[in-house]
């Protein structure tokens, strides 16, 4: 008897360490998930959409310079194809987000692990 009165004092023991192992994760994962938050809410101006309504021909030539530049960009992120001239090529890319190199990505996704790694050290 005794050895099973051990065994469930350890279970007890061994419950209320996983409580609190937990509600340390939770605290940890609610305060990385509202930094997250942040990070993406305060993203730079030019990698958010360009626009919040329909984009520009002005917005897209300062962004990519001229036509070409920005067909080229859109077609090899996306694959579109369309007639030439502004008009087609404007309706073609509503609602895409502006496409970004693939170092440009690993770039944001690499300074958003770091911010990560910073709060749940700070946290820990």
């Amino acid at each position: 008897m005794g050895r099973l009165n051990q065994l469930i004092d350890q279970l007890e023991t061994l419950h209320q360490q996983d409580i609190k192992n937990s509600a340390q994760v939770y605290g940890i994962t609610a305060i990385l998930s509202s930094r997250l938050q942040e990070i993406l809410t305060n993203l730079n101006p030019s990698e958010q959409l360009l626009s919040s309504g329909k984009i520009t021909q002005e917005e897209i030539i300062a962004k990519y310079g001229n036509y070409n530049n920005a067909y080229n960009a859109y077609k090899q992120a996306y694959g579109i194809k369309c007639k030439k001239g502004w008009t087609s090529f404007l309706a073609a890319i509503q609602g895409l987000t502006p496409p970004i190199t693939l170092e440009q990505r690993v770039e944001k996704l690499e300074a958003t692990v770091k911010e990560l790694v910073q709060v749940l050290l700070e946290n820990k």
